[in-house]
């Protein structure tokens, strides 16, 4: 027989290496779950307890309280409720502005403004004939701080003028002439906004009558408020 002494592996030491892995695999599991969801502190001590009890770890008449902290995390879910929340409160707030039209799309809010209550025909130049309008408008979009894009639209009808060569830069400058009105008369910061003019190419109803035309002939205000 050999006289070597038995090692503390010999005595049945190996358990402890599974079973350091097995409690490091358990503490980032708990770890995981606090950092996701909201913690119940009352059944997170007692869980604690009793684990330690079990164990012999810690003397709970000297221990000290558990700190539990807030998840770190926030759910996806979570914020797109929120932000849908947030579409239909500011939805809801344009609504409430009489001679405006607004509704809820996949970037956010959609604030039409039709060409009488801007412009003359054929022209790019405001003609603001309700203030107040644009003076709660403002004050709406100054609170939602958030992108605002300026997109001018136009009807099917080829302008005849020397001024502007198309539908085009006649879509453009009228986004840009409500660019900078917002800027100097509602006091939006710059670095909010943008402009597009898209012509005709974008009408909201068949360009086959002088109503449905009318209706095509305006500029829209999309506040951007994704997440």
């Amino acid at each position: 027989m050999s006289d070597k002494p038995e090692t503390t592996e010999d005595q049945g030491g190996k358990w402890l290496t599974t079973f350091n892995d097995m409690v490091t695999l358990l503490l980032t599991f708990f770890v995981l779950l606090l950092s996701m969801s909201k913690v119940d502190a009352g059944k997170v001590q007692q869980v604690s307890r009793s684990v330690s009890d079990a164990f012999g770890m810690l003397n709970w008449s000297q221990g000290k309280n558990i700190q539990i902290f807030d998840p770190f995390v926030e759910l996806r879910g979570v914020r797109i409720i929120k932000g849908e929340k947030r579409k239909e409160r500011i939805g809801k707030e344009l609504n409430d502005i009489e001679g405006l039209e607004s509704r809820t799309v996949e970037e956010g809010v959609l604030v039409t403004l039709g060409e009488k209550i801007l412009f003359r025909s054929g022209t790019a130049q405001l003609v603001i004939r309700d203030a107040d309008v644009f003076e709660s408008l403002g004050s709406i979009l100054k609170r939602a701080s958030c992108p605002i894009r300026v997109e001018g639209h136009t009807d099917n009808i080829t302008i005849h003028n020397g001024e502007y060569p198309s539908n085009w830069e006649l879509s453009a400058a009228r986004a840009v002439a409500v660019v900078k009105y917002l800027i100097n008369k509602c006091d939006i910061v710059p670095e909010k906004l943008s402009a597009a003019g898209y012509a005709d190419l974008r009408p909201r109803a068949p360009n086959d009558s002088e109503n449905t035309r009318a209706l095509n002939r305006r500029v829209d205000l999309v506040l951007t408020l994704e997440d």
